[in-house]
């Protein structure tokens, strides 16, 4: 992906649709913004139907980079956050 230019989602605080086509994943940014434990999904599809590609658990205050390498999402791209809260940019493209 050396050269590549990708989109960002912006910061999501909520469950967010970031792409309704087909896309690659770049990379997850996600910081735990309320002294808790946190979990959020990235699933390829419109929604939490659509199949998980990726998962983060986050302890209290962490903040963390996870790099996708380019995951094909064949049918869009879905943030879930499953539980405490978070601030989290998706890059894609």
């Amino acid at each position: 992906m050396a050269g590549q230019t990708c989109r960002s989602s912006g910061v999501l605080t909520s469950d967010a649709i970031i792409s309704t086509e087909q896309c690659l994943l770049v990379s997850i940014h996600v910081c735990e913004v309320a002294g808790a434990a946190a979990e959020i999904r990235i699933y390829d599809g419109t929604s939490a139907s659509g199949t998980e590609i990726a998962r983060i658990v986050l302890a209290a205050n962490q903040t963390i980079e996870f790099d996708m390498h380019g995951v094909l999402a064949r049918n869009g791209l879905f943030f879930k956050e499953q539980t405490g809260q978070v601030a989290c940019s998706v890059e894609f493209a």
